[in-house]
Order: structure tokens, then sequence, then C-alpha cells
């Protein structure tokens, strides 16, 4: 999983406050405040297995005094990869409580393009409960998969939750996933090895920014910090190495086999 996907999530928290600030009231019935026990199920959201495959931490307010239609969030890692979950029909599912767990509120099918590691699915709202959002799957370095769910009460008016009509609510939602899957790509970073030199050799980014080396060079390299604050161990040719820079600073580098090879990430506030 690319180190990055903190960044991510937090892009996707922060589309789903947006949208949550502009919502007024909850569709049809009041929202039932957190936890809501959540899932990943056999099937499609039209025909789920009521029994979980994998199951997922409550889905929660932030905090205990969140005001209502603030983001719910849940974070869990499950023992399954990514290609596993998109061979064969899975959602993610969430119920409205454990008291009452017969009652979804919200789910979306496990499908669509990989970017960098990060798969973004929208949560439709289910039995007109108010509450729909953004699940995030990411590739994680044990073989598993991070998954993140973020809801939210009082996004939309209606949403046809299931059949593959697109309605409001979900036209809504597929556009803060987009929105969000751009954010990835502008914010991600790439540093070619070629030749035995760093290009560019000297970047300046944002805090939050992932940069990506990318060994391209018949010989073996390394990209490791002077301080300690990053090393990518021995890079053969083809593989790569991310990091997401979260503090400003100068960041000198060298390749620790060719220590002529250096190299400068320079991280703005």
């Amino acid at each position: 999983m690319t180190r990055g996907f903190l960044r991510v999530f937090l892009t996707v928290c922060a589309t789903l406050a947006m949208l949550g600030a502009a919502a007024s009231q909850v569709s049809a019935q009041d929202a039932h405040v957190g936890p809501h026990p959540s899932h990943v199920h056999t099937g499609t959201c039209a025909e789920l297995d009521p029994t979980p495959t994998y199951p997922l931490n409550d889905v929660a307010p932030v905090a205990p005094d969140a005001p209502e239609g603030s983001v719910e969030v849940a974070h869990t890692t499950i023992d399954a990869t990514l290609d596993e979950l998109l061979a064969s029909p899975f959602a993610i599912n969430v119920h409205e409580s454990a008291e009452n767990p017969g009652n979804y509120i919200s789910c979306g099918e496990i499908a669509g393009p990989v970017v960098d590691g990060l798969l973004l699915i929208p949560l439709r709202e289910q039995n007109d409960s108010g509450y729909s959002g953004i699940a995030a799957l990411g590739v994680n370095d044990a073989g598993g998969t991070n998954v993140s769910v973020y809801l939210a009460s009082g996004l939309h008016g209606t949403d046809a939750a299931v059949g593959g009509v697109s309605t409001p609510a979900a036209t809504e939602t597929e556009a803060a996933t987009e929105t969000a899957t751009e954010a990835v790509a502008t914010e991600a970073v790439a540093v070619n090895i070629a030749d035995f030199a760093f290009t560019p050799q000297v970047l300046e980014i944002p805090v939050g920014t992932t940069v990506t080396w990318t060994n391209n060079d018949s010989a073996q390299h390394t990209a490791t910090a002077g301080n300690g604050a990053f090393d990518s161990g021995v890079l053969a040719q083809g593989d790569t190495f991310s990091f997401t820079f979260t503090e400003a600073g100068t960041y000198d580098y060298i390749c620790s086999l060719h220590p002529n090879m250096t190299g400068q990430i320079v991280v703005t506030g």
C-alpha cells in the first residue's frame, strides 16, 4: 500500500465534509447516530449474501460531541488482497445498528479502476436512511487491504439504492469520488532513476505529497535520506519506492551504492 493512503483518506473526508455542510436535513427518517456495523459481503447490493465475508470496524462519529451530519468513519485492515476482492462480486454494506442489523443503511459494490493502489467506491443510500458516502480500499505492504468507510447523513435527498440507475444522489457521490481520484493524480510526484542520476535532482513539493522513485537503470540503486527520514533499500531495475512527506523541511538524499548520486526534496508548509 502506498504511504500516501492517509493523504487520500483526508481528501475523501474533506470532500464528504463539504457535502455534509450543505445538507440541511436527513431524508425521510431520522439518522441513527453510530456506531453502525459494517462488513464486506459476497454479492451485489441488490443480491447480498447476509452472512458477512470480512468484518469491518463499526462506522462511528469521529467524536462523541460531533454535530449531526458530520462524517462518520471506520478504518479496517482485512486479510484479502484488492485483486481478490475485485475478482468476485463483493460489496461493502453498512447496518443501522447492532440492535437492528437487518436494516441496511448504505451499500456499494467493490468495483472500478484502481489508481495508485487505491480504489474509491460510492456508498449509496439504502432504505431511505439518509446515509451515503465513499469507501477507500488500498493495497498494503502486508498483502491485505486497508478499508476506510466515510459516511454522512443528509448528503442527498433521494437515492435509488441499487439496480444501476444513476440517481441525483449516486451522481453526487460519484462526483466526490472523481474529485478524490483527481487529487491522487495531482499530488503524486515521480523521480526517475536513470544514467546514474536522480531526475529531477531538486524537487520542491508541498507537505502531504507522495514522491515515487522508479529505477529505470540497469544498475541497482537506493534513495537514502541523509537524516534517516526514508530509505528505499536496494532497488533493482523496474522497482519503485514511495514516501509521503508529512513535515516541511529540506531532505538531502543519495544512492548509498553510488554516493556521487545526490538529490534534494524541498517540502514547503
